[in-house]
């Protein structure tokens, strides 16, 4: 990844990237017509407003990062660009009430964030809202760049390549800014007890007929901890993973990995996954979803159950397909 001149002086102040990422949309919306065009597309509708703000206070319900103003002064659209921060106690339900009768709010964030950002927005506003729309960074700045090629100004292209740079960046480096949240030690036990019910599996699935642990080992790892084991005639690895947690569509922290007889990935096994679960199914990795309101126990028989079933499905499916 190139390193521009935005994203080099960003990064010398890292509390400031959404700052100057926000800064960077209001301007292009102001100084571009093709912007407005992309904001129109994104948005869905026929029109947006020519002027753009950035910072503008309300009273009482906070203070958006950038405020799109319609002829008479109306907040028309509110942008919120995310990366890694945490949503306000403000966002999005008290900015509902500042827009316009037919205003809209948009969401920008990181690609690896609109899954769990979607779920926290929409948990805010009890379900999907038509005034609020999630969307990437990389997606709107795609839409600029498509309506610049119409009529090309290179300008534009030049500004367009700046600020993709640290959005880039952002997404790559960036890690979200300690909140109390984040350091409350129950974080730490959450994250200790996952690791025991990967251990508490273990010997549960040692006695499993179909399971072979021969030559394997529990190992550490760089995002967790798990085991390596046999299941029939596939290198599996059952693991707590705190990536995959984060970065995975379906938000769970426990995974079962299923390759050949070697362990390497086949694009048998994916097919076969991915037709019987596609919503849990990432190459050869399988995501075990856990519910709210599991104890340890459920928690331990329900991950059994699933690795036994998923092989014993997988192993049909190569025997037989």
């Amino acid at each position: 990844m190139q390193n521009s001149l935005l994203a080099h002086i960003a990064s010398n102040f890292i509390s400031e990237y959404e700052n100057v990422a926000n800064s960077s949309i209001a301007y292009l919306l102001n100084e571009y017509s093709a912007s407005q065009e992309a904001l129109k597309n994104i948005l869905g509708v026929d029109s947006v407003p020519t002027y753009y703000v950035t910072e503008l206070s309300t009273d009482s319900n906070g203070r958006p990062d950038v405020t799109g103003l319609d002829g008479y002064g109306g907040k028309a659209v509110i942008i919120e660009g995310k990366f890694w921060a945490n949503l306000t106690h403000n966002q999005p339900d008290n900015y509902l009430k500042e827009i316009t009768e037919d205003g809209q709010i948009l969401f920008l964030a990181p690609d690896k964030r609109l899954g769990s950002l979607t779920i926290e927005i929409e948990k805010r506003v009890s379900g999907a809202s038509d005034k609020v729309v999630i969307s990437s960074w990389a997606k709107f700045l795609t839409l600029i760049e498509k309506e610049n090629n119409i009529n090309h100004n290179h300008r534009l292209a030049s500004d367009l390549l700046q600020i993709n740079e640290l959005c880039q960046k952002m997404d790559a480096e960036g890690m979200p800014p300690l909140s109390a949240s984040d350091l409350d030690p129950m974080n730490g036990r959450v994250a200790s007890n996952f690791s025991d019910i990967i251990d508490e599996c273990n010997p549960i699935i040692r006695e499993w007929e179909h399971s072979d642990f021969k030559g394997t080992k529990t190992t550490p790892s760089k995002y967790g901890h798990g085991f390596y084991f046999r299941g029939y005639e596939f290198g599996c690895s059952l693991h707590f993973d705190t990536n995959k947690w984060f970065i995975r569509d379906n938000h769970t922290p426990i995974w079962l990995y299923i390759g050949g007889k070697d362990w390497k990935k086949s694009e048998k096994i994916s097919h076969y996954l991915n037709d019987y679960d596609s919503m849990n199914s990432f190459d050869c990795d399988y995501g075990i979803i856990l519910h709210e309101g599991m104890d340890k126990t459920q928690a331990i028989d329900h991950i059994i159950n699933k690795v036994k079933d998923v092989l014993s499905h997988l192993n049909s499916k190569m025997t037989n397909g």
